[in-house]
């Protein structure tokens, strides 16, 4: 299974590779982390620092860089936000944010847990860490938002079968 899922990360980085719509930076320097993240992303950063896709279009992302690779929450909320307060013990503070679409307040994360390692969630600013509202996107990081080229996010496809809610059976 392992083997599968880098062969299919790697396939999808040979086509961003070849799309001028996309900036890839390759790592120049070892990556080490404390946490435990899912092959296809452990891929990623041992090999490319970041990856900016079709930063021309209404829905252009940025891959974070692997310094960037941080909480989610961390990212959205000020230290001494109150927020805080309802997220402690929440299932939300294993979702490390892995990718932005800063202008708009768009941001997708990355599920840590052992239980759904590699899980991506839509993290929109006003909807992140809310039951109900914490749509699962995606199984792997990478493979639909290239697929989307920028054109729309693909969860919000009229045709997109979604995963379920982070939330639901926890």
């Amino acid at each position: 299974m392992i083997e599968g899922v880098i062969m299919k990360i790697i396939e999808v980085i040979k086509k961003i590779e070849q799309d001028s719509n996309c900036r890839l930076v390759k790592r120049t320097t070892d990556f080490t982390n404390e946490s435990a993240p899912p092959e296809d992303l452990n891929y990623f950063f041992s090999h490319y620092d970041s990856l900016q896709m079709f930063s021309d279009k209404p829905y252009g992302i940025k891959i974070v860089s692997s310094n960037e690779f941080i909480p989610t929450s961390k990212r959205l909320y000020l230290e001494d936000d109150v927020i805080w307060e309802e997220l402690e013990g929440d299932i939300s503070n294993e979702w490390y944010l892995i990718a932005e679409s800063e202008q708009i307040n768009q941001y997708i994360s990355i599920d840590l847990s052992a239980s759904h390692l590699g899980y991506c969630y839509d993290s929109f600013l006003e909807t992140h860490a809310t039951p109900g509202d914490s749509q699962i996107i995606a199984k792997s990081f990478l493979e639909h938002l290239y697929a989307s080229k920028g054109e729309n996010w693909f969860w919000l496809a009229d045709n997109f079968e979604s995963y379920g809610d982070a939330y639901e059976g926890r």
